[in-house]
């Protein structure tokens, strides 16, 4: 007698049904998924650049402006300053301002006066900062108090100078370290690095003294930075957070990651979209016989003009 085998149709139904159904639901999720994540953003970007005015990269620059900073820069060597800018950053405008001055500028932190170098002997680093902003009358936004290694690396990432001309001869030699400066006057024969600007910048001998210093300090400054977005703005471009870890890592700074990261897109702005942001003005004032300085009014008045600080407060207002 014949066995008698089940009928597979049933089975055969129920699995072409769950698989129909499963395509159905997966199906489904994916469409909806890939209409999230890729199709409805891919409409939206397309929407927005559809929507942008043609004045849209003005826009976008003016964005730029909330970036502007007015920096205290300072070299130290131990506890000894040779070098001092207050350095104005307006990235919307792609240009970088710089004031050199004097550590010999006469100055006032409450009821003391002084030299800034005094005043920094005398109260740190808190009277530093308002000793140079009162004998500007602006004020600081941040410090940078760098080591001289720190300088040494920050220049090595900028990629030098070669584009200084020397007001003299230099030659001296440090007893203390038996550190050699030697340079011709005229145009430099070679790229000038951080140990080199440091040498020039703190050279005791200028036939003009503290107030040759100061010049050759703007010299230097503005030459260094057009030089980096010049030749080397991709370099500096795609090193610019390790440039920030170079000052964190060597100064006493307040400046922070977070307030960096908060300027980096209107920094690399600046490189990338400047040739020669850089330019500097040496104060306008008085050395009397002591060898001290007076910053006049009148520069003051007009260092808020250089600063774009009046156009910003009347943005402001």
């Amino acid at each position: 007698m014949a066995v008698k085998r089940p009928n597979q149709t049933p089975v055969l139904i129920v699995y072409v049904a769950a698989m129909l159904v499963s395509l159905v639901i997966f199906g489904g999720a994916a469409i909806i998924l890939l209409n999230v994540f890729v199709t409805q953003p891919k409409l939206r970007r397309e929407a927005a650049e559809t929507e942008r005015p043609e004045d849209s990269a003005e826009i976008f620059e003016d964005d730029f402006s909330s970036a502007r900073e007015t920096i205290l820069f300072a070299g130290l060597d131990g506890g000894k300053i040779n070098g001092l800018a207050v350095i104005r950053v307006i990235p919307d405008e792609l240009t970088v301002r710089i004031v050199p001055l004097s550590q010999y500028t006469l100055s006032k932190v409450g009821d003391v006066e002084g030299t800034i170098v005094s005043l920094y002997e005398t109260g740190g680093l808190t009277y530093l900062k308002t000793a140079a902003e009162n004998a500007l009358g602006v004020v600081c936004d941040k410090y940078i108090m760098i080591s001289n290694d720190g300088w040494a690396e920050l220049v090595d990432y900028l990629g030098g100078t070669a584009a200084y001309s020397f007001p003299q001869d230099l030659y001296y030699k440090n007893e203390d370290t038996g550190e050699i400066t030697s340079f011709s006057k005229g145009p430099a024969t070679r790229t000038l690095y951080g140990d080199d600007i440091r040498r020039i910048i703190t050279y005791p001998l200028y036939d003009g003294g503290n107030e040759t210093r100061v010049q050759v300090l703007g010299e230097l400054s503005v030459a260094l930075i057009n030089s980096a977005l010049t030749y080397n703005s991709g370099s500096v471009s795609g090193n610019i957070k390790s440039i920030f870890n170079v000052i964190y890592n060597n100064s006493d700074t307040d400046i922070t990651s977070k307030s960096f990261d908060s300027v980096r897109s209107a920094y690399e702005h600046l490189i990338n979209d400047s040739t020669s942001p850089a330019t500097y003005r040496i104060a306008g004032g008085e050395w009397d016989q002591r060898g001290y300085f007076t910053v006049s009014q009148g520069f003051k008045d007009e260092l808020q003009t250089y600063f774009m600080l009046v156009e910003e407060a009347s943005v402001l207002e």
